[in-house]
């Protein structure tokens, strides 16, 4: 993969999914696959031949194969310490077992002549045009309502989401499931609120849990909400651009309330399908404004610009910081 197209190398993209990248790297690893196709695929790839490693149990048989690969496979299996590997940019980057059976194992298989490990490949290929058009609105909902209350409710510790209102989604848009009193609003966006070029848009396993504080809800969620009635009333995606665009000139969209931001850090949420649940957050909202006020996107800055904006209609810039725990107060994995 090149760096002259890309800022992230396959190593580098190997350890994201491994949760081995510190946090500031990690969501600078997502900004980039939010709108990154092949990076997207890429990534699909990466996990899927893991499961398979994973799922596959090997039978050595019983005639037809050498003594030496049957030795082969046996030391593959045997328990062995994690090896610390350099690469470039990933210095002392601990490899975890898993891709080291990877490794071994496609070596062992082509020497049997087994090609399974490609069949991952073809399943997941180009998985940016996986979703060219909405799917049927049935997929998007969550049939329980109160499992998508407490989904919501994962996105902010209890200390806040539980005085939060809760929106769910039905067939006519959001609607209030439940009463707040702090002002805080959660809810579990869908797969529309990507970035228009994004091959996720229509994605309708997405579901984000999110908890915007008093000046997101009055400022940010007013476009979410347009955005999903422009999706259930059957738009184009330039049908919502045009529309989005002239209600900010007319001001019916405000801009960002000085203050705004958004709790994501529910274990439970699916941003996409290369990025599963991601790492815990917090999502800081501001009218265009250039990223380096913030640092953002620098060395070792723990802020990271989130692309889901930009090059957009909406006049937004959101700013990513990554937190240590998840909602629960539990510790998220290592990044």
């Amino acid at each position: 993969m090149s760096t002259n197209r890309h800022p992230i190398e396959q190593e580098e993209l190997m350890a994201y999914l491994d949760g081995e990248l510190p946090a500031n790297e990690a969501t600078k690893t997502l900004s980039h696959l939010e709108l990154c196709p092949e990076c997207q695929a890429l990534a699909a790839d990466f996990r899927g031949i893991s499961q398979d490693l994973m799922a596959w149990e090997v039978e050595v048989p019983e005639a037809g194969i050498s003594l030496e690969i049957k030795n082969a496979l046996a030391e593959c299996f045997q328990p062995r310490e994690a090896v610390k590997v350099s690469w470039p940019r990933l210095k002392n980057r601990v490899m975890t077992r898993r891709w080291i059976w990877a490794g071994a194992l496609a070596i062992i298989c082509g020497a049997v002549g087994l090609a399974f490990l490609f069949t991952g490949r073809n399943r997941n290929e180009d998985r940016s045009t996986a979703y060219p058009s909405m799917a049927s609105i049935e997929q998007y909902l969550m049939p329980d309502r109160d499992a998508e209350i407490a989904l919501a409710r994962s996105a902010a510790p209890e200390s806040i989401s539980n005085d939060a209102k809760v929106l769910v989604l039905d067939w006519r848009g959001y609607e209030t499931a439940v009463e707040g009193k702090n002002g805080f609003v959660c809810m579990v966006e869908r797969s529309w609120m990507s970035p228009f070029n994004s091959g996720q848009f229509w994605n309708p396993r997405v579901r984000v849990p999110q908890c915007f504080n008093p000046a997101a809800a009055r400022t940010i969620l007013p476009l979410i909400i347009k955005r999903t009635g422009m999706v259930l009333a059957g738009l184009s995606k330039a049908q919502m651009i045009d529309s989005i665009k002239a209600a900010y000139d007319k001001k019916e969209l405000p801009s960002p309330e000085t203050g705004a931001m958004c709790y994501m850090m529910s274990r439970a949420g699916y941003l996409s399908d290369s990025l599963g649940h991601y790492v815990p957050h917090l999502m800081f909202y501001f009218p265009l404004t250039d990223k380096s006020s913030w640092g953002a996107d620098l060395p070792d800055s723990p802020v990271t610009l989130n692309p889901q904006f930009q090059g957009g209609p909406e006049p937004i810039t959101e700013f990513v910081i990554a937190v240590d725990k998840w909602s629960d107060g539990t510790a998220a994995p290592a990044m």
